[in-house]
């Protein structure tokens, strides 16, 4: 899969590169080998765990704080750990799930104040729970073994999706930052920075990332396909870079699928896709790559010839 890079990230590659962790011997080669390939001209690069504190984490990059301070050390050290993961690991790449980290698995029909109350909200969301836990349980059971599940390692949606794929006996996958808050955050480093917190209880594999920046442009790159479930701001973001990067031919076509009820959690988004249609900013046919499923039956299914896997 080929990812053309946004330029900041470009550069922090390039460099990673020359200092000898995107060379002829970098992570696809590095399998081959117990012991990967860290010289370098002014970085030397490790992949570091501490499994004694966080025992389901393979990596875990150092909390350096807001992302527009992480060195570029740290930075090509999450590039070259989470290549180095995948391609040891999982080569075929993996089945991301994205979605909100506040849909539970029993949700509230109001919110903290008892206000903005919505039962009809609230069992769409108990719905979409169950069914991304249904979804990786059953992918896992059936196909977790070429492509297993991962994502982004928070609660709410996200610990569904490993949910369902550890009861199944399988790789849960999780890539993931720092967001445990603490009690007097202050600008630089907003978080406590503890990776025990980072990873919820049901990932096999967790990844901790330094830069959230790399977490998300690794997520999309090491995806075989990808599910949309709903969710805040943070899954729109994820969403739109995701659409984005297809669209403009910066990452090779594979499978993108949003999952639930289609006209009570997509009507908002394929309004807003349909404005921008009729506006003539983007054209039809560069969003024909979405795809809906509305039930994890549905997703089960069309994936699978998509992966070419029935």
């Amino acid at each position: 899969m080929r990812f053309k890079l946004i330029p900041w990230l470009a550069v922090s590659t390039l460099i990673a590169g020359l200092a000898g962790c995107q060379t002829a011997t970098g992570p696809a080669s590095a399998a081959k080998s117990s012991t990967p390939p860290i010289e370098s001209i002014g970085l030397n690069l490790a992949c570091p765990t501490s499994r004694s504190t966080v025992p389901n984490a393979d990596y875990i990059g150092p909390y350096m704080g807001v992302e527009n301070i992480v060195p570029l050390k740290e930075v090509a050290q999450d590039v070259y750990c989470s290549d180095t993961f995948k391609a040891r690991n999982f080569p075929r790449g993996f089945v991301t799930i994205y979605g909100s980290s506040r849909i539970k698995e029993k949700n509230a029909s109001c919110d903290a104040r008892g206000e903005n109350c919505n039962e009809a909200v609230k069992a769409a969301n108990d719905v979409i729970y169950r069914d991304t836990r249904n979804f990786a349980y059953a992918w896992t059971q059936r196909y977790g073994k070429k492509y297993p599940i991962m994502t982004g390692a928070g609660p709410g949606v996200m610990e569904a999706g490993n949910k369902g794929a550890a009861e199944a006996g399988g790789a849960s996958v999780g890539y993931t930052t720092y967001y445990d808050r603490k009690a007097d955050p202050d600008v630089a480093k907003p978080y406590g920075g503890d990776a025990r917190l980072a990873l919820n209880a049901y990932v096999t594999h967790g990844l901790i990332f330094s830069s959230v920046a790399v977490r998300e442009y690794t997520m999309i790159k090491h995806s075989a396909a990808m599910v949309i479930a709903p969710g805040g701001t943070g899954t729109e973001w994820e969403l739109f870079q995701i659409i984005e990067t297809i669209k403009s031919r910066q990452l090779a076509k594979v499978p993108v699928y949003l999952l639930g009820h289609r006209q009570t959690h997509w009507r908002s988004l394929e309004a807003r896709l349909k404005d921008m249609v009729d506006r003539k900013t983007v054209n039809a046919e560069e969003l024909a790559f979405l795809k809906y499923a509305e039930t994890s039956e549905d997703l089960i299914k069309q994936l699978g010839v998509d992966l070419g896997l029935n």
